[in-house]
């Protein structure tokens, strides 16, 4: 048990902080974050262990060489090269013991009391030739509770050191102790001057001096192993381990070990939020360029149905223009005037009514032509649909080619060819106009005319007959006036049957070519229009897993918003009761 624990007070901040750490891994685990989770995973396992104090620098700084000389023994291996591959614990033991963890750590036991309540951790030096021995130290910077960052005097505060204390301090806000070793290669003036350096570039970059050492840890170690008190005080090591064992007392290292994870926390905290927000941003752009998106599809499908309706005035007017030329051939041909002069004689009227009416701009054929201006319309504008849609997709898609760099962006056109199905039905609905067939139609105008004819010429026949009986042979028995009278009647009805026949006719056919228009109109509005709806229902579904996946990345986005926020506020709650305690 951690023996800054022994209050029952301590103990409760410290299980709030244990509690805090499950709550932060947790967190983490839900939102995908493997690497930070291990971390806060590690943070809570050590947090009722004794206080971390690591020692980190430059490789061949004398990392290895301090804790030697500290514990006046060599139990670690030091010297010119890297040399220490594996973070090293060394802690209490009753006898000197070495086990390794896993790849990358390994731990000692030494009887030295002072490491009863410290564990010291040895790290792979930084600005090795060997990366992976700095990611490992990097990689376990998050657990320090305290750091000894030793510098050499023969080259301090490198560029390299510069960026290595930037981690410690800017992002995880790791207490630091400053040693500079290997005094004994300067003197005592050039020591002064490499102290003022390293306190002037440090405040340039943190804004406070920190707390310098100067140490010879090879004098050091050689005083302690030779008993030799004049060497030892000249090598200052005293000064170190007075500060590690003796200075710190109770409240500092139960506030290193209690502040040390929620500040880490705090940053990461700080650091996520930063990411989440940004995400948040992205997200509602992304949102609100799929409204823009399914605004434009919505607006362009108003715009076409809006053009649809020209087909359907184009097919109106084509039917009226018919009726007009039946109307000229009826009052030009089937009249009067026409049997008179004999026209009706010389020509078929079923020929000529062919020919007249069908002959010239066949309806049928307009049908044709708007119905093959209305598909390639249809097919050119639905086109644009999927290009604006395909234009979606692959921005879509361009956010994950970062995943995957050689992932071809797939893009698929609307085409439908003359012959589909959709355009073959829409041609089909020409045949509603066969219901005027010519040839039909012709007959039909025929007999009305025939008909006509034959009427007016019997009755015009009895009229002349009885105007020649009347004034020939019965003008002693009824007045020549009357007969008169009684033959014009007659060729008054002999006239009029022919118009009667002929409206007749004209009214029972526009009421059929009403008919048919408006159910040929109709049924082209219904089919163009399922076209384009059909269209519309494609992209909504192809676009629908973006789209879905834009709402319910922001819901998420929201939700780790939300969780943060809490999280972050305990940490500052607990960090200013710690504070204040």
């Amino acid at each position: 048990m951690l023996k800054v624990a022994k209050t029952s007070e301590t103990q409760d901040s410290i299980s709030h902080v244990a509690e805090l750490l499950e709550d932060a891994r947790k967190f983490f685990y839900r939102t995908g974050d493997v690497t930070i989770e291990k971390k806060v995973s590690e943070m809570a396992s050590q947090i009722n262990e004794p206080l971390y104090l690591i020692v980190a620098g430059e490789y061949n700084s004398g990392k290895s060489s301090l804790i030697n000389a500290l514990c006046g023994e060599r139990i670690l291996p030091d010297g010119p090269t890297p040399s220490t591959h594996k973070i090293t614990l060394l802690s209490y033991g009753e006898a000197t013991t070495s086990e390794e963890i896993d790849d990358h750590q390994c731990k000692i036991t030494y009887p030295l009391e002072a490491l009863k309540d410290i564990t010291i951790v040895d790290t792979p030096g930084t600005n090795s030739i060997i990366a992976e021995h700095q990611k490992i130290t990097e990689g376990f910077i998050h657990r320090a509770e305290l750091v000894l960052f030793i510098t050499s005097a023969d080259h301090p505060f490198t560029e390299s050191e510069r960026v290595f204390l930037q981690l410690l301090k800017g992002k995880w806000g790791r207490k630091l102790l400053f040693v500079l070793n290997k005094i004994d290669l300067k003197e005592e003036e050039e020591v002064n001057e490499i102290i003022s350096f390293i306190e002037k570039n440090f405040y340039r970059l943190f804004g406070f001096e920190p707390k310098i050492i100067s140490v010879s840890t090879k004098d050091a170690y050689k005083a302690k192993t030779s008993d030799d008190d004049d060497l030892l005080q000249k090598s200052n090591i005293g000064k170190v381990e007075n500060f590690i064992f003796e200075k710190m007392d109770y409240e500092t290292k139960r506030d290193l070990k209690i502040l040390s994870p929620l500040k880490y926390l705090l940053n990461v905290f700080d650091e996520l939020k930063g990411d989440l927000d940004e995400k948040l941003s992205h997200s509602n752009t992304e949102i609100k360029s799929v409204e823009m998106f399914e605004k434009r599809l919505r607006n362009k499908r108003q715009d076409m149905g809006d053009y649809i309706l020209k087909y359907k005035a184009e097919i109106h007017s084509t039917f009226t223009r018919f009726k007009e030329k039946v109307d000229n051939f009826l009052n030009y041909y089937v009249n009067v005037r026409a049997i008179i002069t004999m026209k009706f004689a010389r020509e078929k009227i079923d020929d000529k009514f062919k020919k007249e009416v069908f002959g010239f701009a066949n309806p049928r054929s307009e049908l044709e032509r708007i119905i093959n201006d209305g598909i390639e319309y249809v097919d050119r504008n639905n086109n644009v649909l999927w290009e604006m849609a395909n234009d979606y997709i692959e921005s879509e898609i361009a956010l994950q080619r970062q995943i995957n760099s050689d992932s071809p962006i797939r893009k698929e056109r609307y085409f439908t060819a003359r012959e589909s199905e959709k355009h073959v039905n829409l041609k089909e609905y020409t045949k509603q106009f066969q219901e005027l067939d010519e040839e039909i139609e012709g007959a039909r105008v025929h007999r009305v005319a025939q008909s006509g004819f034959i009427n007016f010429i019997v009755l015009e026949g009895l009229a002349v007959g009885i105007i020649i009986s009347l004034t020939t042979f019965l003008a002693f028995i009824i007045p020549g006036t009357l007969g008169i009278t009684v033959a014009v009647i007659l060729a008054g009805i002999g006239l009029s049957v022919y118009p009667i026949k002929r409206r007749k006719y004209r009214n029972e056919f526009m009421k059929r070519l009403d008919a048919i228009c408006e159910r040929f109109n109709n049924l082209i509005t219904f089919e163009f229009e399922k076209i384009v709806d059909r269209v519309i229902e494609d992209i909504g579904n192809k676009i629908s897993s973006y789209r879905d996946t834009r709402w319910s990345e922001r819901e998420e986005v929201n939700r780790q918003i939300s969780d943060l926020k809490l999280l972050s506020e305990r940490t500052k709650d607990l960090i200013r009761k710690s504070c204040h305690s």
